[in-house]
């Protein structure tokens, strides 16, 4: 697989890819607060070529990357699946246009989370909300 490249972006201010068999925080709708906190545990890396084949998640993406013009990315260099307490289905994270990473509604709806891959957003959840 070649570089991905995404709007406005240079390789470096891409966030890391997600480690298979690693814990991240994740956020549901992408907003910071204890009550959308979860954990989602790397379960499969899926190339794109990869997630061509499997045809209603490719189409889901598009679809998003579509509607959700403002927050995903055109490109993508996984598809990350995940699995979490925040949802029965596992999740699938794509590139955002500030290259992190959010999932898509797939396989059902209202299955958006960010995720946390360096553990910066917990950790100003938790300082913001033990000053209150």
């Amino acid at each position: 697989m070649g570089t991905v490249t995404i709007l406005n972006m240079t390789p470096y201010s891409l966030q890391p890819v997600p480690e298979v068999g690693k814990e991240y925080h994740i956020f549901d709708d992408g907003k910071v607060r204890p009550n959308r906190h979860y954990i989602a545990k790397i379960q499969k890396l899926i190339y794109p070529d990869e997630a061509y084949e499997i045809t209603a998640l490719y189409k889901a993406w598009e679809e998003q990357v579509r509607e959700c013009y403002w927050l995903f990315a055109q490109d993508t260099d996984y598809f990350v699946m995940a699995e979490s307490d925040y949802d029965e289905n596992p999740l699938y994270f794509v590139r955002t246009k500030d290259g992190g990473w959010f999932s898509i509604d797939y396989p059902g709806g209202w299955m958006g989370a960010r995720l946390d891959i360096d553990g910066h957003l917990y950790e100003k959840m938790k300082e913001y909300y033990s000053e209150g």
